[in-house]
């Protein structure tokens, strides 16, 4: 809709102001649209995907510069075979990975050049990297920038530097950079609107608006799903199960950084019951950190930690195994011409891994990674297919074909706050090459889409299609 509406600036949905998001991740979109020639998947999800590498690459470095080599390429690898990200969200466009980029290159910045003494560098990295991610998804950027840069320097005993030039000097380069944004906004539309819709997004997850059980249910599911959202790496976590955790962890400073961050920014999402897993994937690698910085310290003692993480490695790659053979008896695997034989190719790579961390007590971690990027493998050739085969994703997109097929290029609408699949929406956009709107006008001869039950005029009925169970009708009034 920016690139319809010729207006970079100010974002629109279906025709009616967007409040949710500043429009940085989508001139991001616009820029992989145009390098790749049009509105394609691949066009859309590649700064996903190459938000996910780009996350794995600066983590390797730092864990490379301030620990050893070892320490970053375990790091990088736990955080791209992470089960959340490597099965789920690295197959979307959506904005998460990429504002985790951009938050988590913020935090590189600021332990970086704050060991290199660099400040002015240390500031204006911060506060651009933080300017980014503010027109990328609003309000968490100048939190994450506050908490983080007063906790650190506070830690360093070293507060008082938040007051001198450099710091000064970030802090004007992102007001520039925002209100640069702000000024050419506010040239189209108005101002007070977008941050009243941007704050109202933001704080309709915290506390203040959610009721006591919302929140008591969070805070016991939110740290498990987190759990659950970063196995295999999570299997670590035994291994900081001791006393004088806090001394071993301040051995090097890149851990007690990790550490830092960590729990001065999870708060806020931990005491917020609309939070998701996705908005905290910034803060994975420090959990990462902290996990395997335990383990490599300790993993040539043989003591209940290593014993249990042997055993939960071995029952999870056991597991995976198991799984591909479990492939023959998924029904909705059926149109596989290949499952048969693919499965057992499949059974047979995990057996030689599982043989592997029978044989080789020592490659344990590096064979639970090894099976969990297998069992992306047989993911890509197996569900993947069998979404584009049959899914709900695919049925709105055959939905949107059927739609098209019957207006053509005439106007069309989605009748009053009538909804239906974005997914369909898309795909309608893409076919019929301009944007579906909102009307709260009949216009005669146009088509809308509408539940039936919100007609009350003469009209022509056209098709009939469910979304989430409400009866959606395609029709012309008369």
């Amino acid at each position: 809709e920016l690139l319809y509406n010729n207006n970079f600036w100010v974002p629109t949905e279906l025709g009616e102001h967007y409040y949710k998001k500043p429009p940085f991740f989508n001139w991001v979109l616009l820029a992989s649209v145009w390098l790749f020639g049009g509105f394609s998947e691949f066009a859309l999800r590649l700064p996903t995907v190459l938000s996910t590498i780009g996350m794995g690459l600066v983590i390797y470095w730092l864990g490379k510069k301030y620990v050893n080599p070892e320490f970053g390429q375990i790091n990088a690898f736990l955080f791209l075979v992470a089960g959340g990200i490597l099965f789920y969200f690295s197959t979307l466009a959506e904005i998460d990975l990429f504002y985790s980029l951009v938050t988590f290159g913020s935090f590189a910045c600021l332990f970086h050049f704050y060991q290199t003494r660099q400040f002015y560098w240390l500031f204006i990295s911060c506060y651009l990297l933080g300017a980014i991610g503010t027109l990328t998804k609003g309000p968490p950027s100048p939190v994450f920038l506050a908490f983080s840069i007063g906790a650190y320097f506070l830690y360093k005993k070293d507060f008082k530097r938040l007051f001198t030039l450099p710091h000064f000097t970030g802090i004007f380069i992102y007001l520039l950079i925002v209100g640069g944004f702000f000024f050419q906004y506010q040239k189209y539309h108005s101002i007070p609107d977008f941050l009243s819709g941007l704050w109202g997004q933001s704080s309709e997850m915290t506390v203040l608006e959610q009721d006591r059980f919302k929140l008591v249910k969070h805070l016991i599911q939110f740290p498990l799903d987190t759990l659950k959202d970063t196995l295999p790496s999570t299997l670590l976590i035994v291994f900081a199960i001791r006393k004088g955790l806090w001394k071993m962890l301040r051995q090097n400073e890149l851990i007690a950084f990790a550490v830092i961050l960590f729990l001065v920014n999870i708060p806020v999402y931990w005491l917020s019951p609309g939070s998701k897993q996705r908005y905290i994937y910034m803060l994975y690698p420090f959990l990462f950190m902290t996990f395997s910085w335990c383990y490599l310290q300790t993993r040539h003692i043989t003591d209940w930690r290593s014993k249990a993480f042997r055993i939960l490695s071995g029952v999870l790659i056991a597991t995976l195994a198991l799984g591909t053979l479990a492939l023959n008896f998924v029904p909705d695997l059926d149109f596989l011409s290949y499952r048969l034989p693919f499965s057992l190719i499949s059974f047979a790579g995990l057996t030689i891994v599982f043989y592997i961390y029978i044989r080789q007590p020592r490659l344990t971690l590096a064979t639970l990674i090894l099976a969990t990027v297998i069992a992306r493998i047989v993911f890509d050739l197996t569900v993947l297919p069998q979404r584009a085969h049959n899914s709900n994703a695919q049925k709105d997109k055959a939905l949107a074909a059927e739609i098209s097929a019957i207006v053509g290029q005439e106007d069309l609408y989605i009748y009053q706050s009538g909804r239906i699949s974005f997914t369909t929406v898309y795909y309608l956009d893409i076919l019929r090459r301009k944007p579906l709107v909102r009307n709260y006008e009949q216009q005669k001869e146009a088509y809308y889409l509408a539940p039936p039950n919100w007609i009350n005029a003469p009209h022509e009925k056209l098709m009939e299609f469910d979304y989430k169970g409400t009866q959606i009708v395609l029709f012309r009034f008369r």
